[in-house]
């Protein structure tokens, strides 16, 4: 329940600000907002971790994973989290490529073996490629999907404290 008014608060704050704001609840959650518009960060903050989300909540070279050249961020297409438990944090990039130029560069950067799958049904596409495996300190993947307005990338790391 703690958690769902927590999102709640902080979906409240990231559709009425429009400039830094940070409000403080009594049991010590700090919800704080900073940039305007498409450019807005919202980053929920407790004794037992933080949540951000907004398009500049994470840079996606950081991940640890290729990032497609002239791939852009979209608005609101990424968040980052953390608790004692470990990290994780997720971007969703868009291209204008097609997806068989996408997937075609992701099969050639990403480790031999990784591929999870690739389909295709009608004018859809998806494919997936994954690092590490479940029980893994470290996990990592790409999922590539075709849209009708370009390519989506999502890139995904997660770290669990051992």
């Amino acid at each position: 329940m703690r958690q769902a008014l927590l999102v709640l608060a902080a979906v409240a704050v990231l559709a009425g600000c429009t400039s830094h704001k940070t409000t403080v609840s009594s049991d010590g959650t700090t919800v704080t907002t900073s940039g305007t518009g498409d450019n807005q960060t919202v980053t929920v903050q407790g004794n037992g971790g933080s949540f951000t989300s907004g398009k500049s909540a994470v840079a996606p070279a950081k991940l640890g994973l290729p990032v497609y050249p002239g791939a852009t961020t979209g608005g609101g297409g990424a968040m980052a989290g953390q608790s004692q438990q470990g990290s994780g944090a997720m971007v969703i990039l868009k291209s204008t490529d097609s997806f068989d130029k996408v997937y075609a560069w992701y099969k050639a950067q990403m480790p031999a073996g990784s591929q999870q799958m690739e389909s295709t049904s009608g004018d859809s596409s998806v494919a997936e490629f994954a690092v590490g495996k479940e029980g893994d300190k470290d996990q990592k993947s790409v999922t590539i999907t075709s849209g009708t307005d370009g390519t989506s990338i999502m890139l995904i790391s997660s770290s669990k404290n051992h």
